[in-house]
């Protein structure tokens, strides 16, 4: 039972879902603790969430094979004995996710359709094509943030577009690691991944390319948001959250890169990375 219940990955939704009631009521100047739970916000947390778990078990049907050299065989056993099944909740998820959307707006129902597709596209496609797939999968995570721009005229745009960028950045970051954590299983089924074209060591000179990046865009965006809106002493303090808690773990997993080798370093890479999205997530609370 706990295998089936990890196949919906409960710790990325929770996240997903934390996430986007942070944006509401932090990044929401003009929303109050009534407004996290109205109608709106409501249809939008909850198609998206079944859309991500509709993704999330699509993504572990169609790993079966690379999982069972990357992963335990309990969870792939499960899969295997119970496909037809899974496949099934699959897409009374995704029809779900869609019923709640058109339910609340035709507009609402047309980015979730398109979102489903997107999943869909990925999990068939994208993923075995080098980066484009990375590039998807963290455009879709930015996007449950900006979201909310198109539907609560009182969430701060310029806000959103940051917190965007953020989540966009180190999601990308970890799903460059993830795939090269899953480098063995990948070569065996053929697909054609950054890792398995370039290799480790031309994946860790990229993935040190996009931290130094990622590092710029925070800085800069830091800058931004304590000159528009903290004055002293606050501004301080919210510049040594972001050094602490997001830029010392950025620069220690920049050391861990130079020097990963095999798929343990890239576990705990990835573990590393996804403090970072969270830590990023904790820092709308100073809003």
């Amino acid at each position: 039972m706990i295998y089936l219940f990890k196949l919906f990955r409960p710790i990325n939704l929770l996240l997903i879902l934390f996430t986007q009631i942070c944006v509401v009521y932090f990044l929401g100047f003009g929303n109050d603790i009534n407004d996290l739970f109205d109608s709106l916000h409501l249809f939008i947390y909850f198609s998206t969430l079944f859309t991500a778990t509709a993704g999330y078990l699509f993504n572990n049907i169609k790993d079966i094979k690379t999982d069972e050299i990357n992963h335990s065989s309990s969870k792939i056993n499960l899969i295997k004995n119970n496909k037809t099944l899974y496949i099934l909740v699959y897409i009374f998820l995704s029809i779900v996710a869609l019923l709640i959307a058109f339910m609340y707006s035709l507009k609402l129902g047309v980015i979730v359709l398109i979102l489903n597709f997107l999943l869909f596209l990925y999990n068939i496609l994208l993923k075995k094509i080098p980066l484009i797939g990375n590039i998807l999968i963290s455009t879709i995570t930015a996007f449950s943030i900006f979201i909310f721009v198109i539907f609560d005229a009182n969430i701060k745009i310029n806000l959103v577009i940051i917190f965007s960028i953020y989540a966009f950045g180190i999601s990308l970051i970890r799903e460059i690691i993830k795939d090269t954590e899953d480098i063995e299983g990948d070569i065996h089924t053929g697909r054609y991944t950054f890792p398995v074209l370039a290799g480790i060591k031309a994946t860790r000179i990229l993935l040190l390319i996009l931290i130094f990046f990622y590092v710029l865009v925070i800085t800069t965006c830091v800058r931004i948001m304590t000159e528009k809106y903290f004055s002293f002493p606050l501004s301080s303090v919210f510049i040594i959250y972001n050094i602490v808690c997001i830029g010392i773990p950025i620069f220690y997993l920049s050391i861990k890169t130079q020097y990963a080798t095999d798929k343990s370093d890239f576990e705990y890479m990835s573990r590393i990375a996804k403090y970072i999205m969270f830590t990023g997530v904790l820092s709308m609370l100073f809003f």
